[in-house]
């Protein structure tokens, strides 16, 4: 018996320290795993994305509202006084405003106060304040801080940004201590106590219901582990935490763990970190935040599902205030601090364009214009700054138009309800930069990008190239085209006889009706007789697309393009003949501020000044007299064109003034009918957001070599003789163009003695 319990008692002693052996194997291995993998960590800190900054100067228009809105915008908050940055207060005409500091592509702006007086709806003066409020002079401009529209993360979703220690309000540190883990500063990596507590509600319940983690153990379930619930999960992140304890400092693992637990979601962008938490929740940097915002915060990440503050207020709120409890317990709060946050509602940001969340369509503009210079992975990892052309304010009114007006078309004509679809890009005419792009219809829907993606028939947007070949081979704009029938055998046996709108004959018509009221027949007969190759060679060289239709239904747009193609077509146009490359990129910063590309204005004449001059009197003809003449601003000086594609699938409308180029396009993603033309669908939306922005009226010179002259806008001829009651439009035409009399009409005796002076001769 005693021989048989020495060598059971031997087996043992081998098999424990075998065991013993193993353990320790795997603890070294472990150890070194965690090691490294926490020495090398380095976050994927993702590329920040701004928008324009908003400009004051004395003299701008802007109501007092609407400054204050910007100031919300970027995360300035009304207070009683303006002693620490991120603050405003108004009194009287004035709006004292105390600037953060913020690095721009041309240099740091350093924190201060300013004051903004304003008068009748317009910015009157700005000045520079010392710390006491006191002017000390006055300021040409002032911009504010972009507001970041977003980040361009990694494919895994992972957005944040990141702290040093010292940017951590000791607050924040010290309210996680008090609530997630009491014993932090002296336990090494577990809390016994809270293991056994959790273990008794474990064993009461039957099922791993709690966990009694500390935040070192938090935070190697983020880095290291899934959210299984299982024992042996949790006993390899217990063997982890002792180690991470062992071999790094407090300092650092609290530091850890601000930077990576995870706060929230926002489509497919997880949000990781207090610093893009403060952000998205509150929409100010974390170190402004009060007492009862840190414990909305630390609130959160018990489970940002269940403690959504979006979804499930009351709920966080209640549990906000237990925070505060636990704080003033701690004596991390005044009775007076917690008083007055238990009193103040639940604060978080509301709405698309507040608090860290971001444009998509627009990111996914950014996007493609920096693929070429950048890798997606420098993007996504780099912590680059990069700083945009969109215009914030003229995005908001784009994104509220499109559902308000897809809306009212829908209800006008009995239409299902969220049918319609709609793309927006606007641009600046001189620049080439995009200021506003809608991809669809829900403001903030990151997905299908119609203005990038939808690829959809053109219809008569394609009519000026036609004409614009016609002015290049010397037509002018009362050159007289034949609106009559036409009638081709296509390949295949198919033959194709398009018709006009209205199913007549104009007969004889002069080259801008022929664009302005937007004539199929006049059209086709004029790019047959200049050849439909030499029309798509002409498309292709002005977009660097070639025509995806070479055949003549190319001539009434049977073509599909993008509203960014039509965009790109419509923007040399408006330039003056200058094809430019839509800009939505000016400069990218790296982490230290240091500048690393600048995109700068690439211009390249395209078009003959004088003939473009010419196709864009006809583009404001278009809405003076043709198919735009029911828009509101069809006599402010804008050019523009109507667009329908075949069975009124696709409703189009590019319009411009001296300032902005906006192409929108109206349809249904199952290429349905919409019984819309280019008229009664994308140019009301169109004008309802040029509504909202002042029109800069284009400005034509006349050429040396043209003079004005009046003729009949139906058919060209001369308006004299007993026709001078005809419907005459006066536009500049080559001084050695001689127009023929209507024989209808006959001529008075004087008119050959005055011939010469309508000339100009």
């Amino acid at each position: 018996m005693k021989r048989w319990f020495w060598l059971a008692f031997k087996v043992a002693l081998v098999l424990g320290l075998l065991l013993a052996v193993a353990l320790a194997g795997y603890f070294v291995h472990l150890d070194r795993t965690i090691t490294q993998t926490f020495e090398g960590r380095r976050w994927s800190i993702p590329a920040i994305v701004y928008a324009q900054p908003l400009e004051l100067y004395a003299g701008l228009r802007i109501s007092d509202l609407e400054l204050t809105q910007e100031l919300s915008r970027v995360g300035y908050e009304p207070a009683s006084s303006v002693a620490l940055p991120g603050s405003y207060r108004r009194s009287g005409a004035a709006i004292d405003v105390h600037l953060r500091g913020f690095r721009f592509p041309e240099g740091s702006r350093p924190a201060g106060p300013v004051r903004l007086t304003t008068a009748g709806g317009f910015i009157t003066a700005i000045e520079k304040l010392d710390r006491r409020g006191r002017g000390i002079g006055q300021a040409a401009l002032l911009r504010l801080d972009p507001p970041a529209i977003g980040s361009i993360f990694p494919g895994h979703g992972e957005d944040r940004v990141i702290l040093t220690p010292e940017q951590v309000p000791q607050l924040l540190r010290s309210s996680l201590k008090a609530v997630e883990d009491q014993s932090f500063d002296s336990h090494h990596g577990f809390d016994l106590r809270g293991i056994l507590r959790a273990l008794l509600v474990n064993v009461r319940s039957g099922e791993l219901s709690q966990g009694g983690s500390t935040l070192t153990q938090q935070l190697v379930k983020s880095y290291f582990l899934s959210n299984e619930r299982t024992f042996q999960r949790k006993l390899r992140e217990l063997a982890m935490a002792i180690i991470l304890e062992l071999r790094f400092s407090k300092t650092d693992l609290l530091n850890a763990y601000i930077n990576e637990i995870y706060l929230g979601q926002s489509g497919r962008r997880a949000i990781h970190g207090f610093g893009l938490g403060a952000q998205f929740y509150f929409n100010k940097p974390l170190d402004e935040l009060v007492p009862q915002e840190i414990a909305t915060l630390v609130t959160i990440i018990r489970g940002p599902t269940y403690y959504n503050p979006h979804r499930h207020p009351l709920r966080v709120r209640e549990r906000r205030d237990r925070v505060l409890d636990i704080m003033h317990r701690q004596n991390l709060i005044s009775e007076t601090e917690l008083a007055e946050a238990r009193l103040t509602p639940l604060t978080v940001v509301k709405g698309l364009r507040k608090g860290g969340t971001y444009y998509p369509a627009y990111m996914e503009l950014v996007r493609r214009y920096l693929k070429d210079s950048y890798a997606d992975e420098d993007l996504a990892s780099q912590g680059l700054r990069v700083f945009t052309t969109l215009d914030p304010r003229l995005q908001d009114r784009v994104d509220a138009r499109v559902e308000q007006i897809l809306n009212a078309i829908e209800k006008g004509r009995e239409l299902p309800d969220n049918g319609l679809e709609a793309a927006v890009v606007i641009s600046d005419t001189q620049t080439g930069e995009v200021l506003a792009l809608a991809g669809g219809r829900r403001a903030g829907f990151d997905g299908y990008n119609r203005a990038l993606e939808a690829r959809r028939p053109i219809g008569s947007l394609i009519k000026p190239v036609v004409y614009l070949l016609a002015l290049e081979q010397g037509a002018h704009l009362a050159t007289p085209l034949a609106d009559d029938p036409v009638a081709l055998e296509l390949p295949g046996a198919q033959r194709w006889e398009p018709q006009n709108f209205d199913e007549t004959f104009h007969g004889r018509v002069p080259l801008v009706r022929g664009l302005a009221d937007s004539l199929n027949l006049a059209t086709v007969n004029l790019g047959l007789e200049l050849g439909v190759d030499r029309v798509a060679a002409r498309l292709e060289s002005l977009t660097g697309k070639p025509a995806g239709n070479p055949y003549p239904s190319l001539l009434l747009g049977a073509e599909a393009r993008t509203p960014v193609d039509v965009q790109q077509l419509y923007a040399t146009f408006a330039s003056g003949g200058f094809a430019m490359t839509l800009r939505s990129v000016v400069t990218v910063l790296d982490e230290s501020g240091t500048p690393l590309s600048h995109f700068p204005i690439e211009l390249e004449p395209t078009i003959d000044p004088a003939v473009d001059t010419t196709l864009l009197r006809a583009l404001q003809t278009v809405m003076t007299r043709g198919t735009g003449k029911t828009s509101r601003l069809a006599r402010s000086g804008i050019a523009g064109k109507t667009g329908t594609s075949d069975d009124f699938r696709d409703s189009w409308f590019a319009g411009f003034d001296g300032a902005r180029l906006a192409v929108v396009w109206i349809g249904r993603d199952d290429n349905a009918p919409t019984g819309l033309t280019g008229a009664s669908g994308a140019m009301r939306l169109w004008d309802a957001i040029m509504d909202d922005v002042d029109i800069a009226p284009l400005v034509l010179p006349t050429a040396p070599e043209q003079v004005p002259q009046g003729f009949d806008y139906r058919t060209g001829y001369a308006a004299r003789g007993r026709c001078l009651d005809a419907e005459v439009v006066r536009l500049p035409l080559p001084r050695d163009a001689r127009l023929e009399n209507n024989p209808d009409c006959g001529q008075r005796w004087y008119e050959p003695l005055v011939e010469p002076f309508r000339r100009g001769g």
